[in-house]
């Protein structure tokens, strides 16, 4: 630290950050309460704002500062072991670190009383927590998925394409397509692409609507052996080049409607055109091409938290078994009516989900997304069964229902909500509108991990989580030394088992960042070691045997030489009468926080009464210095919310 010039009072404070977990677990065992971070007196920043008012006014009874130490001094000082003091000195957080071993070994923690049945979320693993490691990596361990041969999914749709080629497989728009009619349109177009130059192992581009030629062209992409890489329609042609540049695609496949969007120039095109299908339902007799579980199914980019592309590599072995602990948990044959975009992993969920399944997949168009009203005229209009989407698109599609009746959604059975954290008062909306008729479900899963990697089921409204594991999963709730940690105590999520993604494409060193050998699983038949995910999500296993998501690594700010997690702002905020969605952000000097309420009905409460509230609940440091309220958030295409137009917003204000 002294060659680095750091300042020896900021490298003690993030020494002491990293124990604050220790303190915190020994607190509770003792007296049952677990503080949050802004009930501790911490201030040991040496810079300007070191003595601010607001910050001392956090402290109680007598003052003792630190003096300026070098780090011989520091390790010499002499601190008398009060309370205040303890949490201030490094050699008194050890000895506590060094109790808590003991303490855990002897301590016999009374369990928590279970749930009423009625309230209780049911996910994949519910037992009982435990203070042993083995027993918390136990929670986290999911069922083994069913012992069936995994075969990629085109070739499992190719099966129910040649059992029941008159069932309906897809529909969008006024065209309904038969899984007998889907298998001879991708098998023309799969003839297209070999004679473009696809081979086993390319990439191929899709840059289509959301349809059902979209549907036709993904299957003829895998049944070259080739990989497909969508890219969305909403995206600027610059952007769209740029993915398909570093793709590295050896062709795209286009719709009548995207044919002429000047991306990709110089590559072969092929065109999935409805209008030049025929009413032929025979076998084809060319037959797909062999993929084993190594090669790779898909290529999907996602920008994460730096907004600069990155494409994630997903082998058909991961997508095979993500697909069959889908269907594990959801069985049957759904009516699934689809709203992300290709482009969304989401869509994973949705398109190879249902048509392994022998479903019948309703595809919604980019119009009925954005009109709620349409959406729940589609549920009618084909029996929709099934819903996936992000909470705030669903909490629209709500607002539908309320004013039509629940009729218009008569038929549907599960609703999944996925991508954003799920608010209380969207599920109690949930059950206020389709009582138990309509399971809800709660998903929670990266890019990286194919889709999903824990869910909850609710049959009645219940405290929120994201549940447990799924099928073939492995989760873990780490701390910075990636050890498991006790039940109640927060900790980084990272994700081993079966659907663990290859990484990222020509990124090694981002790959090797958060794609980690899994040091709690054994190696496979083959010798290869197991792997795990470091998701940067903070989390913590409840009494329940449940996931509760706490919030992003990198939504953590500090506000004055305070850590402040946005996430717990925003459930703040979003608790207030009135306020459906709350979006919080720093301002441009990360000297405060600008709040954002979204609030859809004509009465508006005021945003100063607002702020007033916030103040009685929560510190100085993380009552944002100005809240907006909105009628309507800006969203991205996939539905979320679009925080950097807020942020932008913002600063313009």
């Amino acid at each position: 630290m002294r060659s680095r010039g750091v300042d020896i009072l900021e490298g003690d404070l993030a020494s002491f950050e990293a124990r604050l977990k220790v303190f915190g677990s020994l607190w509770t065992a003792v007296t049952g309460h677990r503080p949050e971070p802004q009930d501790l007196p911490v201030r040991l920043f040496a810079t300007q704002d070191r003595y601010h008012p607001q910050d001392v006014a956090l402290l109680t009874g007598e003052d003792r500062d630190w003096p300026e130490l070098g780090l011989r001094d520091f390790r010499a000082y002499d601190v008398p072991v009060t309370h205040r003091e303890m949490l201030r000195h490094e050699p008194t957080l050890l000895a506590i670190e060094s109790a808590l071993v003991e303490l855990d070994a002897t301590v016999d923690r009374p369990a928590a009383p279970p749930a009423p049945a009625s309230r209780r979320a049911r996910p994949a693993s519910a037992a009982p927590a435990t203070p042993g490691t083995d027993d918390v990596l136990e929670l986290g361990r999911g069922p083994a998925l069913p012992d069936e041969r995994r075969m990629p999914v085109h070739e499992q749709i190719a099966l129910h394409m040649r059992a029941h080629p008159e069932r309906p497989a897809v529909s969008s728009g006024d065209l309904t397509l038969t899984y007998g009619r889907l298998d001879a349109w991708a098998a023309r177009l799969a003839g297209e692409l070999t004679a473009a130059g696809v081979t086993p192992e390319s990439r191929v581009g899709v840059l289509a609507e959301a349809s059902a030629a979209m549907v036709a062209a993904v299957l003829a992409i895998l049944r070259c052996g080739a990989a497909y890489v969508p890219v969305d329609t909403a995206h600027p042609d610059r952007r769209i080049d740029t993915v398909l540049s570093d793709a590295g695609v050896a062709a795209l496949t286009v719709t009548p409607a995207t044919d002429t969007r000047a991306v990709a120039a110089g590559l072969p095109r092929v065109c999935a055109d409805p209008s030049l299908l025929v009413d032929e339902t025979a076998t084809p007799e060319a037959e797909a091409v062999g993929v084993g579980g190594d090669d790779i199914a898909y290529l999907i980019y996602t920008s994460g938290s730096t907004g600069e592309p990155k494409g994630v590599l997903v082998g058909h072995g991961e997508l095979a078994a993500s697909t069959l602990a889908r269907r594990t948990v959801y069985p049957g044959e759904p009516v699934f009516l689809l709203v992300s975009p290709l482009a969304f992993d989401s869509s994973v969920a949705g398109l190879w989900g249902t048509l392994t399944a022998g479903g019948h997949l309703v595809v919604a168009t980019a119009q009925e997304v954005r009109d709620p009203a349409l959406l729940a005229r589609l549920i009618t209009r084909h029996g929709v069964t099934h819903l996936l989407c992000v909470p705030s698109l669903y909490a629209v599609l709500l607002d539908a229902v309320e004013l039509t009746g629940p009729a218009a959604t008569a038929t549907l059975r599960t609703v999944t909500v996925a991508g954003e954290p799920l608010p209380e008062p969207l599920m109690e909306r949930h059950f206020a509108v389709h009582g138990d008729a309509v399971t809800l479900f709660n998903e929670y899963g990266p890019t990286e991990a194919t889709v999903w990697a824990s869910y909850a089921r609710f049959d009645a409204p219940a405290p929120v989580t994201i549940g447990g594991p799924v099928p073939g999963t492995r989760l873990y709730v780490l701390d910075e030394e990636r050890r498991p940690v006790p039940v109640g105590v927060t900790g980084e999520l990272h994700i081993g088992g079966a659907g663990v993604s290859r990484g990222y494409h020509g990124r090694p060193e981002a790959t090797e960042r958060v794609f980690l050998p899994d040091p709690f699983a054994d190696a496979g038949p083959d010798g290869t070691p197991a792997r795990m995910y470091r998701t940067g999500d903070l989390v913590r296993w409840n009494t329940q045997g449940t996931l509760d998501f706490v919030g992003r690594r990198d939504h953590q700010v500090k506000i004055r030489g305070h850590r402040v997690e946005l996430g717990a702002v925003e459930a703040h905020l979003a608790s207030l009468p009135g306020v459906r969605e709350a979006v919080v952000v720093p301002n441009s000097a990360s000297t405060g926080l600008l709040a954002f309420a979204l609030v859809p009905g004509p009465d508006q409460p005021d945003a100063v009464e607002l702020r007033d509230r916030l103040t009685d609940l929560l510190p100085e440091p993380m009552v944002p210095e100005r809240i907006t309220v909105l009628a309507a958030f800006p969203r991205t295409v996939n539905g979320k919310v679009d925080r950097a137009a807020l942020i932008r917003q913002g600063a313009v204000a």
